[in-house]
């Protein structure tokens, strides 16, 4: 393999490969986009990727590579799309990996990384696609990630990072998937959250999320699957939800909401999965939920409901 040293693309993707990515691959000095993903491939990822400084594109996914992640990738300057994802690396995020400036893509979803998302993250200000979930993540959603201005997805779901949402997300303003579920954040829902008018996404359920739902939700015009399931919340689901018109799948269950099931919910044409069960509802279902004609799903179980259904 080391005797191809002219090669600029190599794709082995898909090939039922099995073994250790080998060595000698680092001596493929004018590799431009390499593509092992969809193997069998088990073993560390070689450190001397590092040297391959041509490369754009490093596409590792979905295979078995164990321990941490190299260092020396923070060497690899010219790298655009990174994808280390469904494998079960361990050990911390690198800090050096800032040094990617070029950076649109970084995926590490699925694998076993533990510590803290690096503060140094920031320095790439090019991100588009950030996805860190599926890990063993711990402490605080750096403020730092306000400054990812170009992101357009943030997923830090299913990890153990706690403490506030910071209201410093409410910068990234093209942001249309935001995922922060399965974590066991505190505090309540930053109303600066209606800022992010681009969100198609926002799933912030199984956290231990306290107060009141923010009005500021109606903001989120273009939002089309909503799940704040699975908190601490208190008071009533706000009327000015009934604005998100776009909405397909709105997840309130287990939120220890009280008061009446809002009429403006019939104004959720687009609705098709509707879950309010184990909360603390009260007063009957509205007859404007009969307006709902997509919906499949409608779960008002184990509130305090009046019999009645519409």
């Amino acid at each position: 393999m080391g005797n191809m040293s002219n090669l600029v693309t190599l794709n082995l993707s898909s090939n039922h490969l099995v073994g250790h990515i080998p060595c000698e691959i680092g001596q493929m000095k004018h590799l431009v986009a390499l593509d092992l993903s969809s193997n069998n491939l088990f073993g560390k990822i070689p450190s001397n990727i590092g040297g391959l400084t041509e490369l754009t594109t490093l596409y590792l996914y979905c295979n078995k590579l164990s321990e941490q992640i190299p260092r020396e990738l923070g060497y690899l300057l010219n790298l655009k799309d990174l994808q280390l994802d469904h494998n079960t690396l361990s050990g911390s995020i690198p800090q050096n990996l800032h040094n990617l400036t070029k950076l649109t893509v970084l995926i590490l979803w699925e694998n076993k990384l533990s510590g803290l998302i690096p503060q140094e993250l920031d320095y790439l200000a090019n991100l588009e696609y950030l996805d860190l979930g599926g890990n063993i993540l711990s402490g605080s959603i750096p403020n730092s990630i306000g400054n990812l201005t170009k992101l357009t997805t943030l997923y830090l779901d299913i990890n153990h990072i706690s403490e506030h949402i910071p209201r410093e997300l409410s910068y990234l303003e093209n942001l249309e998937d935001l995922e922060l579920g399965d974590n066991t954040l505190t505090g309540s829902i930053p109303n600066s959250i209606g800022n992010l008018t681009k969100l198609t996404i926002l799933h912030l359920h199984s956290n231990q999320l306290s107060g009141l739902i923010p009005q500021e939700l109606d903001y989120l015009v273009n939002l089309e699957r909503l799940s704040l399931s699975d908190n601490i919340l208190s008071g009533s689901i706000p009327n000015s939800i009934g604005n998100l018109t776009k909405l397909i799948t709105l997840y309130l269950h287990s939120s220890q909401l009280s008061g009446h099931i809002p009429r403006e919910l019939g104004y959720l044409e687009n609705l098709e999965v509707l879950e309010l069960s184990n909360n603390a509802l009260t007063g009957s279902i509205p007859n404007s939920i009969g307006n709902l004609t997509k919906l499949t799903s409608l779960y008002p179980l184990s509130n305090q409901l009046s019999r009645h259904i519409p």
